[in-house]
Protein backbone atom coordinates (compact mmCIF):
# COMPACT_ATOMS: atom_id res chain seq x y z
CA UNK A 1 0.00 0.00 0.00
CA UNK A 2 2.99 2.32 0.95
CA UNK A 3 4.46 2.02 -2.82
CA UNK A 4 0.82 2.76 -3.92
CA UNK A 5 1.37 6.02 -6.36
CA UNK A 6 -2.24 7.12 -5.53
CA UNK A 7 -0.96 7.30 -1.33
CA UNK A 8 -1.49 10.52 -0.31
CA UNK A 9 0.76 11.34 2.45
CA UNK A 10 -0.28 14.98 3.33
CA UNK A 11 -3.95 13.03 4.66
CA UNK A 12 -1.94 10.55 6.52
CA UNK A 13 0.36 13.08 8.01
CA UNK A 14 -2.87 15.87 8.43
CA UNK A 15 -4.93 12.99 10.13
CA UNK A 16 -2.46 12.11 13.00
CA UNK A 17 -1.53 15.66 13.78
CA UNK A 18 -5.73 16.05 14.13
CA UNK A 19 -5.35 13.10 16.57
CA UNK A 20 -2.07 14.03 18.56
CA UNK A 21 -0.82 10.76 17.38
CA UNK A 22 1.97 11.93 14.72
CA UNK A 23 4.52 10.83 16.98
CA UNK A 24 3.18 7.49 17.30
CA UNK A 25 2.76 7.73 13.25
CA UNK A 26 6.54 8.84 13.18
CA UNK A 27 7.64 6.33 15.07
CA UNK A 28 6.25 2.97 13.43
CA UNK A 29 6.69 4.41 10.11
CA UNK A 30 10.62 4.39 11.17
CA UNK A 31 10.18 1.11 11.52
CA UNK A 32 9.12 -0.07 8.28
CA UNK A 33 11.07 -1.11 5.72
CA UNK A 34 13.20 2.02 4.37
CA UNK A 35 11.90 1.30 0.72
CA UNK A 36 8.39 1.22 1.63
CA UNK A 37 8.62 5.23 2.01
CA UNK A 38 10.00 7.78 0.13
CA UNK A 39 13.57 9.07 1.46
CA UNK A 40 12.06 12.33 2.05
CA UNK A 41 9.27 11.13 4.28
CA UNK A 42 11.50 8.85 6.58
CA UNK A 43 13.65 12.29 7.24
CA UNK A 44 11.03 14.22 8.35
CA UNK A 45 9.61 11.54 10.54
CA UNK A 46 13.16 11.29 12.08
CA UNK A 47 13.24 15.03 12.23
CA UNK A 48 9.57 15.41 13.84
CA UNK A 49 10.73 12.87 16.50
CA UNK A 50 13.47 14.77 17.93
CA UNK A 51 11.22 17.66 17.89
CA UNK A 52 8.92 16.47 19.73
CA UNK A 53 11.59 14.78 22.13
CA UNK A 54 13.09 17.95 22.43
CA UNK A 55 9.85 19.66 23.37
CA UNK A 56 9.01 17.00 25.44
CA UNK A 57 11.81 17.29 27.63
CA UNK A 58 11.36 20.58 28.18
CA UNK A 59 7.86 20.11 29.17
CA UNK A 60 9.10 17.52 32.04
CA UNK A 61 11.09 19.90 33.20
CA UNK A 62 8.49 22.61 33.58
CA UNK A 63 6.45 20.42 35.44
CA UNK A 64 9.34 19.70 38.00
CA UNK A 65 9.80 23.14 38.31
CA UNK A 66 6.02 23.65 38.93
CA UNK A 67 5.92 20.51 41.39
CA UNK A 68 8.75 21.35 43.11
CA UNK A 69 7.61 25.23 44.21
CA UNK A 70 3.81 23.35 45.39
CA UNK A 71 6.28 21.70 47.77
CA UNK A 72 7.84 24.56 49.21
CA UNK A 73 4.43 26.05 50.10
CA UNK A 74 3.72 22.37 51.54
CA UNK A 75 1.05 21.80 48.44
CA UNK A 76 1.31 17.93 47.48
CA UNK A 77 0.52 17.78 43.57
CA UNK A 78 0.10 14.14 41.19
CA UNK A 79 1.04 14.70 37.95
CA UNK A 80 -1.09 12.79 35.53
CA UNK A 81 -1.49 12.53 31.86
CA UNK A 82 1.21 14.81 30.41
CA UNK A 83 5.20 13.45 30.77
CA UNK A 84 4.30 11.00 33.33
CA UNK A 85 1.50 8.94 30.75
CA UNK A 86 4.41 9.31 28.09
CA UNK A 87 6.78 7.39 30.29
CA UNK A 88 3.95 5.08 32.02
CA UNK A 89 2.17 4.30 28.25
CA UNK A 90 4.61 4.61 25.75
CA UNK A 91 8.27 3.89 27.66
CA UNK A 92 9.18 7.71 26.08
CA UNK A 93 8.94 11.00 26.58
CA UNK A 94 8.70 12.11 22.73
CA UNK A 95 5.88 9.49 21.68
CA UNK A 96 2.71 11.33 23.07
CA UNK A 97 2.20 15.15 21.79
CA UNK A 98 1.83 17.76 25.06
CA UNK A 99 -0.66 20.72 24.80
CA UNK A 100 -1.09 21.34 28.55
CA UNK A 101 0.47 19.84 31.86
CA UNK A 102 -1.97 18.38 34.34
CA UNK A 103 -1.94 17.42 38.33
CA UNK A 104 -4.20 16.46 40.96
CA UNK A 105 -4.35 18.71 43.99
CA UNK A 106 -6.30 18.26 47.20
CA UNK A 107 -9.43 20.38 47.22
CA UNK A 108 -8.85 22.26 50.22
CA UNK A 109 -5.89 23.58 48.56
CA UNK A 110 -7.30 24.63 45.27
CA UNK A 111 -6.91 28.42 46.40
CA UNK A 112 -2.91 28.36 47.61
CA UNK A 113 -2.31 26.13 44.56
CA UNK A 114 -3.53 29.01 43.17
CA UNK A 115 -1.79 31.65 44.68
CA UNK A 116 1.43 29.55 44.58
CA UNK A 117 1.24 29.74 40.96
CA UNK A 118 0.59 32.97 41.15
CA UNK A 119 3.96 33.53 42.39
CA UNK A 120 5.62 31.34 40.21
CA UNK A 121 4.25 33.52 37.09
CA UNK A 122 1.44 31.58 36.07
CA UNK A 123 -2.27 33.47 36.14
CA UNK A 124 -5.41 32.86 34.78
CA UNK A 125 -7.57 35.59 32.37
CA UNK A 126 -10.71 35.51 34.42
CA UNK A 127 -12.00 38.23 35.83
CA UNK A 128 -15.08 36.97 38.05
CA UNK A 129 -16.84 38.51 40.71
CA UNK A 130 -16.71 36.66 44.39
CA UNK A 131 -19.72 34.69 43.77
CA UNK A 132 -19.03 33.83 40.65
CA UNK A 133 -15.50 32.92 41.39
CA UNK A 134 -16.58 30.48 44.04
CA UNK A 135 -19.12 28.88 41.88
CA UNK A 136 -16.48 28.46 38.89
CA UNK A 137 -14.33 26.38 41.55
CA UNK A 138 -17.21 24.50 42.57
CA UNK A 139 -18.14 23.76 39.28
CA UNK A 140 -14.84 23.03 36.75
CA UNK A 141 -12.54 21.01 39.25
CA UNK A 142 -10.07 22.34 36.86
CA UNK A 143 -7.97 25.47 36.03
CA UNK A 144 -6.19 26.49 33.36
CA UNK A 145 -2.85 28.67 34.10
CA UNK A 146 -0.79 30.72 31.41
CA UNK A 147 2.93 31.82 32.01
CA UNK A 148 6.28 30.29 30.68
CA UNK A 149 6.38 27.27 28.38
CA UNK A 150 3.21 25.33 28.02
CA UNK A 151 -0.13 26.16 30.09
CA UNK A 152 -0.69 24.16 33.24
CA UNK A 153 -3.84 23.05 35.09
CA UNK A 154 -4.17 21.86 38.51
CA UNK A 155 -7.01 19.69 38.92
CA UNK A 156 -8.82 19.37 42.58
CA UNK A 157 -11.15 16.71 40.13
CA UNK A 158 -11.00 14.99 37.04
CA UNK A 159 -14.04 16.36 35.83
CA UNK A 160 -16.12 18.81 35.98
CA UNK A 161 -19.13 18.54 38.42
CA UNK A 162 -21.50 18.50 35.89
CA UNK A 163 -20.81 14.95 34.47
CA UNK A 164 -21.39 14.16 38.20
CA UNK A 165 -18.26 11.39 38.34
CA UNK A 166 -18.45 11.30 42.20
CA UNK A 167 -15.42 9.69 43.28
CA UNK A 168 -13.22 8.18 46.48
CA UNK A 169 -10.44 10.72 45.92
CA UNK A 170 -9.02 10.34 49.52
CA UNK A 171 -8.86 6.89 48.65
CA UNK A 172 -7.35 7.67 45.21
CA UNK A 173 -4.35 9.82 47.34
CA UNK A 174 -4.27 7.21 49.79
CA UNK A 175 -2.82 4.52 46.94
CA UNK A 176 -0.75 7.12 45.10
CA UNK A 177 2.94 5.75 45.17
CA UNK A 178 6.53 7.31 44.41
CA UNK A 179 7.58 6.65 41.27
CA UNK A 180 11.05 7.02 39.20
CA UNK A 181 10.76 9.48 36.76
CA UNK A 182 13.88 11.00 34.86
CA UNK A 183 16.36 11.09 37.51
CA UNK A 184 14.15 11.80 40.28
CA UNK A 185 10.93 10.05 42.24
CA UNK A 186 7.20 11.71 41.97
CA UNK A 187 4.43 10.89 43.46
CA UNK A 188 1.95 8.90 40.73
CA UNK A 189 -1.41 7.28 41.22
CA UNK A 190 -1.21 3.65 41.24
CA UNK A 191 -1.60 2.08 37.87
CA UNK A 192 -5.37 0.85 38.55
CA UNK A 193 -6.11 4.33 39.08
CA UNK A 194 -4.47 6.23 36.17
CA UNK A 195 -5.95 4.22 33.52
CA UNK A 196 -9.54 5.10 35.43
CA UNK A 197 -8.22 8.62 35.19
CA UNK A 198 -7.33 8.18 31.22
CA UNK A 199 -10.45 6.53 30.54
CA UNK A 200 -12.79 9.54 32.29
CA UNK A 201 -10.72 11.76 30.68
CA UNK A 202 -11.65 10.34 27.30
CA UNK A 203 -14.91 10.06 28.22
CA UNK A 204 -15.40 13.68 29.38
CA UNK A 205 -13.70 14.74 25.71
CA UNK A 206 -16.27 12.56 24.04
CA UNK A 207 -13.40 10.35 22.58
CA UNK A 208 -13.07 12.41 19.81
CA UNK A 209 -9.64 11.70 19.14
CA UNK A 210 -7.81 8.50 18.66
CA UNK A 211 -4.99 10.02 21.38
CA UNK A 212 -6.68 9.02 23.95
CA UNK A 213 -7.92 5.98 22.70
CA UNK A 214 -3.83 5.06 22.15
CA UNK A 215 -3.44 6.16 25.98
CA UNK A 216 -5.69 3.15 26.75
CA UNK A 217 -3.95 0.51 24.83
CA UNK A 218 -0.33 1.70 25.54
CA UNK A 219 -1.09 1.43 28.71
CA UNK A 220 -2.32 -2.11 28.73
CA UNK A 221 0.43 -3.03 27.21
CA UNK A 222 2.91 -1.85 29.22
CA UNK A 223 1.14 -2.75 32.36
CA UNK A 224 0.23 -6.67 32.30
CA UNK A 225 0.07 -7.02 36.17
CA UNK A 226 -2.75 -4.71 36.47
CA UNK A 227 -5.07 -5.65 39.42
CA UNK A 228 -8.13 -5.78 37.08
CA UNK A 229 -10.80 -7.33 39.80
CA UNK A 230 -9.72 -4.16 42.02
CA UNK A 231 -10.10 -1.47 39.11
CA UNK A 232 -13.48 -3.35 38.15
CA UNK A 233 -14.67 -3.34 41.70
CA UNK A 234 -14.13 0.30 42.27
CA UNK A 235 -15.28 1.77 38.67
CA UNK A 236 -18.69 -0.33 39.47
CA UNK A 237 -18.94 1.38 42.94
CA UNK A 238 -18.29 4.55 41.68
CA UNK A 239 -20.29 4.55 38.78
CA UNK A 240 -18.06 4.86 35.87
CA UNK A 241 -18.12 1.30 35.03
CA UNK A 242 -19.55 1.79 31.28
CA UNK A 243 -17.07 5.22 30.97
CA UNK A 244 -14.33 2.38 31.70
CA UNK A 245 -15.71 -0.34 29.55
CA UNK A 246 -16.04 1.81 26.66
CA UNK A 247 -12.46 2.93 26.49
CA UNK A 248 -11.15 -0.59 27.07
CA UNK A 249 -13.39 -1.60 24.26
CA UNK A 250 -12.35 1.13 21.76
CA UNK A 251 -8.57 0.43 22.79
CA UNK A 252 -9.74 -3.08 22.16
CA UNK A 253 -11.47 -2.41 18.60
CA UNK A 254 -9.63 0.16 17.23
CA UNK A 255 -5.81 -0.60 18.23
CA UNK A 256 -6.02 -4.33 19.26
CA UNK A 257 -5.41 -3.34 22.87
CA UNK A 258 -4.32 -7.30 24.43
CA UNK A 259 -7.16 -7.30 27.20
CA UNK A 260 -7.09 -10.43 29.50
CA UNK A 261 -10.37 -12.73 28.67
CA UNK A 262 -12.08 -12.23 31.50
CA UNK A 263 -11.49 -8.45 31.11
CA UNK A 264 -13.28 -8.97 26.86
CA UNK A 265 -15.97 -10.50 28.71
CA UNK A 266 -16.85 -8.03 31.61
CA UNK A 267 -16.53 -5.39 29.23
CA UNK A 268 -19.22 -6.94 26.74
CA UNK A 269 -21.16 -7.69 29.30
CA UNK A 270 -22.63 -4.18 29.10
CA UNK A 271 -24.54 -3.93 25.48
CA UNK A 272 -24.94 -0.17 25.77
CA UNK A 273 -21.30 0.35 26.41
CA UNK A 274 -20.65 -2.17 23.58
CA UNK A 275 -23.29 0.06 21.36
CA UNK A 276 -21.10 3.19 22.15
CA UNK A 277 -18.40 1.95 20.65
CA UNK A 278 -19.49 1.03 17.91
CA UNK A 279 -20.68 4.36 17.38
CA UNK A 280 -17.97 6.28 18.39
CA UNK A 281 -15.89 4.13 16.04
CA UNK A 282 -17.87 5.22 13.32
CA UNK A 283 -16.91 8.57 13.69
CA UNK A 284 -13.49 7.87 13.30
CA UNK A 285 -13.77 7.04 9.86
CA UNK A 286 -16.44 10.04 8.74
CA UNK A 287 -15.79 13.71 8.92
CA UNK A 288 -16.38 15.73 11.48
CA UNK A 289 -19.69 17.53 11.86
CA UNK A 290 -21.08 19.84 14.33
CA UNK A 291 -23.12 18.42 16.71
CA UNK A 292 -26.28 20.12 18.33
CA UNK A 293 -25.52 20.44 21.99
CA UNK A 294 -28.42 18.05 22.43
CA UNK A 295 -26.45 15.47 20.85
CA UNK A 296 -23.72 15.95 23.32
CA UNK A 297 -25.42 15.89 26.52
CA UNK A 298 -27.16 12.21 24.89
CA UNK A 299 -23.46 11.04 24.50
CA UNK A 300 -22.75 11.44 28.35
CA UNK A 301 -25.96 10.29 29.65
CA UNK A 302 -25.65 6.96 27.97
CA UNK A 303 -22.05 6.69 29.69
CA UNK A 304 -23.55 6.47 32.81
CA UNK A 305 -25.12 3.11 33.91
CA UNK A 306 -26.68 4.68 37.70
CA UNK A 307 -30.04 6.39 36.93
CA UNK A 308 -29.00 8.43 39.78
CA UNK A 309 -25.86 9.75 38.50
CA UNK A 310 -27.45 10.49 34.88
CA UNK A 311 -30.10 12.18 36.54
CA UNK A 312 -27.70 14.36 38.76
CA UNK A 313 -26.03 14.85 35.40
CA UNK A 314 -28.91 16.47 33.50
CA UNK A 315 -30.21 18.89 36.45
CA UNK A 316 -26.44 19.70 37.04
CA UNK A 317 -25.94 20.31 33.08
CA UNK A 318 -28.98 22.54 32.82
CA UNK A 319 -28.72 24.15 35.73
CA UNK A 320 -25.40 24.74 36.09
CA UNK A 321 -23.80 28.56 34.71
CA UNK A 322 -20.42 28.83 33.52
CA UNK A 323 -17.91 31.65 32.77
CA UNK A 324 -18.90 32.23 29.37
CA UNK A 325 -22.56 33.38 31.11
CA UNK A 326 -20.75 35.45 33.95
CA UNK A 327 -19.18 37.33 30.57
CA UNK A 328 -22.60 37.50 28.48
CA UNK A 329 -23.98 39.35 31.09
CA UNK A 330 -23.39 40.97 34.17
CA UNK A 331 -25.85 40.19 37.25
CA UNK A 332 -24.69 41.12 40.80
CA UNK A 333 -23.93 38.38 43.08
CA UNK A 334 -27.22 39.19 45.64
CA UNK A 335 -29.00 38.05 42.12
CA UNK A 336 -26.57 35.02 41.15
CA UNK A 337 -29.49 32.98 41.36
CA UNK A 338 -30.62 34.72 38.33
CA UNK A 339 -27.73 33.16 35.79
CA UNK A 340 -29.99 29.93 35.99
CA UNK A 341 -32.28 30.74 33.91
CA UNK A 342 -30.51 32.80 31.94
CA UNK A 343 -28.16 29.75 31.26
CA UNK A 344 -31.41 27.78 30.11
CA UNK A 345 -32.62 30.08 27.62
CA UNK A 346 -29.41 30.88 26.34
CA UNK A 347 -28.11 27.36 25.70
CA UNK A 348 -31.19 25.83 25.10
CA UNK A 349 -33.25 27.95 23.07
CA UNK A 350 -31.35 31.34 22.30
CA UNK A 351 -28.00 29.91 21.05
CA UNK A 352 -29.39 26.60 18.76
CA UNK A 353 -31.91 28.95 17.30
CA UNK A 354 -28.99 31.38 16.28
CA UNK A 355 -26.87 28.45 15.18
CA UNK A 356 -29.91 27.36 12.83
CA UNK A 357 -30.24 30.76 11.30
CA UNK A 358 -26.45 31.32 10.40
CA UNK A 359 -27.06 27.69 8.57
CA UNK A 360 -29.79 28.78 7.03
CA UNK A 361 -28.48 32.43 5.81
CA UNK A 362 -24.99 30.64 4.75
CA UNK A 363 -26.65 27.61 2.36
CA UNK A 364 -26.27 29.48 -0.80
CA UNK A 365 -22.52 31.08 -0.12
CA UNK A 366 -20.86 27.18 -1.02
CA UNK A 367 -19.02 24.68 1.61
CA UNK A 368 -16.85 27.28 2.85
CA UNK A 369 -19.37 29.31 4.60
CA UNK A 370 -21.62 26.68 5.30
CA UNK A 371 -18.30 24.78 7.30
CA UNK A 372 -17.65 28.34 9.30
CA UNK A 373 -21.58 28.53 9.83
CA UNK A 374 -21.47 25.03 11.59
CA UNK A 375 -18.37 25.93 13.85
CA UNK A 376 -19.15 26.22 17.42
CA UNK A 377 -19.72 29.95 18.63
Amino acid sequence: MLRDGEFDWTVLVQGAFDHGVSGLLCSALMQATPDLMPHEIRGACAEHLRHQGRSALAAARQMLTVLDHLKAFGIEAIPFKGPTLAVSAFGALGLRSLRDLDFLIRKEQTQSCLDALRELGYTHERTLTPHQWQAFLDYAGEEILFGSGLPIEPHWHFAPRTLSFELDYEALWSRARPRPFLDRELLCLAPEDELLAVCLHGGKEQWVKLKWVADVAAFVERHPALDWAALQRRASAQGVARVLRLGLALARNLLDAPLPAEVTRWVDADPHAVRLCGELHRRFFEPRQACSIYEFNALHWHMRERAADRWRYLVRTLTQPRTQHFTDVAIPDRLFGLYVPYKVLHDYAALPLWRRYKRHRTQASGPAAQEQADAPS
